[in-house]
């Protein structure tokens, strides 16, 4: 499926989010400001900028992460940067053993678990982010899978770590499962996606590559409580959760609002939860 997205309707969203946001708290003039500023993108329908379209295919996760694998480190990516700390935070207290990064990506939480001292096995669907993730973190070990069918033994890792990575499946209990599965008794495990208040103002997880495919993989609409039951049916002790927000110096510097109406854009979404994570224990 693709659809061309167009400027105008993008700045028109935000503009909106920021009004609603604003509505009880804001003033008058703050109100002017983005009416005048939300007039000046609709009621023009001529201007060759705001008529621009960006066409965005829907992809699944495999090809989508194959086609981003050369792009996904570059600066900018604000949910990276807002998720990582937590991540690390959560893991810091765990004594080396042997870990699994489930759906590893180009190996970022592999390269830290790495050199603290833990044997890593980094799995992941797509053949170039494990490529990079190989070349990344020389002292991992890398191997294909999906989340739903790890290449592991039962109860063979000390700890697990999934990042970014549950929210684009449509179930989340077999994938769960599976890594509950892996864990020893008393093992850990810790959980990153996007924040399901993204998700319900229509976050993706979108992407472009230097040759030019763009599109997007989808996130679907896993709240707390999707979560908190697929925990419990594996067997998984909830230790944390928490969810990071956006600060002003975090916001998508990248996003084409941002750049257009950057005001309107931190009224949208400053404040706003970027990232759920979960700490977790198997019994």
């Amino acid at each position: 499926m693709t659809r061309q997205v167009r400027l105008r309707e993008v700045l028109a969203s935000v503009e909106g989010l920021a009004l609603l946001r604003r509505l009880y708290e804001g003033t008058d003039e703050e109100a002017a400001a983005r009416i005048a500023e939300l007039r000046e993108i609709v009621c023009d329908p001529e201007d060759p900028v705001l008529s621009g379209s960006v066409p965005m295919r829907e992809v699944n996760a495999r090809t989508g992460y194959a086609e981003w694998a050369s792009a996904y480190d570059a600066p900018g990516n604000a949910i990276v940067g807002i998720e990582a700390p937590v991540v690390a935070r959560l893991l810091a207290g765990v004594a080396p053993g042997t870990a699994v990064d489930a759906a590893c990506g180009t190996g970022r939480h592999s390269a830290w678990l790495a050199q603290r001292g833990h044997r890593v096995l980094g799995v992941d669907a797509s053949s170039e982010m494990l490529a990079r993730a190989a070349a990344a973190v020389p002292g991992a070990t890398f191997a294909r899978g999906d989340l739903e069918r790890l290449p592991l033994r039962s109860e063979a890792v000390d700890l697990a770590v999934c990042a970014l990575a549950l929210a684009h499946l449509a179930e989340l209990d077999p994938a769960v499962a599976e890594l509950a599965r892996v864990l020893r008794p008393g093992g850990r495990l810790v959980v990153s996606a996007l924040h399901p208040v993204l998700v319900a103002l229509g976050w993706h997880a979108p992407y472009e590559t230097p040759d030019g495919p763009r599109g997007f993989v989808r996130e679907h609409d896993h709240v707390h409580g999707d979560y908190l039951r697929a925990f419990a049916r594996a067997g998984l002790r909830v230790d944390e959760c928490v969810e990071p927000r956006f600060t002003e110096e975090a916001l998508p510097s990248k996003r084409r609002a941002m750049q257009h109406i950057p005001d309107a854009t931190r009224l949208a979404y400053e404040g706003l939860p970027a990232v759920l994570v979960w700490g977790l224990t198997r019994a």
